[in-house]
């Protein structure tokens, strides 16, 4: 068990198990990092690491000058979005343990509402108790090992970083990506009307 309160890479390599959980059913793979990711170009350019990627092609990169645990995430999809999702690799485990489908919130924002997020929340976790019935063993032993915070407000925390994105990447043509929130509300999801 981890005993500080700052959680670095270094402590999720220490423990096969939790980034054998972390890879599935959370979608954060530490061995994804050391794929070839030469296509990401930051702007404003900035220094950056990739610390994990994720099974359809997205990454994980921590960005600024300083000790990976301490500097902010930004997440780049494959399919040309990107953006900030926690301040540190603390804060994002936080995240990923309360809000698994962090990812669908985004999508099911309405253009980055709140409100329209913490909605398809009511959905997604329902969902998530259906689709990965692993999960919940999953979430007990990463708990267990590491210190992970519990969040007041994940979604919001979310939300909040995303909205505050001060670095993104850019096309090799010179396109910035678009914004992590998709424009898609839940009730654009025909499964979700009664």
């Amino acid at each position: 068990m981890v005993s500080h309160l700052v959680i670095t890479l270094d402590d999720i390599k220490r423990l096969p198990e939790v980034e054998d959980a972390l890879e599935w059913p959370f979608d954060f793979s530490l061995p994804r990092a050391a794929r070839q990711y030469d296509w990401i170009r930051l702007k404003p350019e900035t220094p950056f690491e990739v610390i994990a990627g994720e099974g359809t092609g997205g990454a994980f990169l921590v960005y600024g000058e300083g000790p990976p645990e301490f500097l902010p995430i930004l997440h780049a999809t494959s399919e040309g979005a990107a953006g900030k999702v926690a301040s540190n690799l603390t804060e994002l485990l936080g995240i990923l343990i309360a809000i698994p489908f962090w990812q669908d919130l985004l999508k099911f924002s309405g253009g980055g509402r709140l409100e329209e997020m913490r909605l398809a929340a009511t959905f997604m976790a329902r969902e998530y108790e259906e689709d990965y019935p692993d999960l919940p063993e999953a979430r007990e032993l990463i708990l267990a090992a590491l210190p992970i915070p519990v969040l007041e407000d994940p979604i919001k925390i979310l939300h909040d970083n995303v909205r505050s994105t001060d670095c993104t990447l850019v096309a090799e043509d010179g396109c910035v990506w678009e914004s992590l929130f998709n424009t898609f509300t839940p009730a654009d999801n025909r499964s979700w009307i009664p």
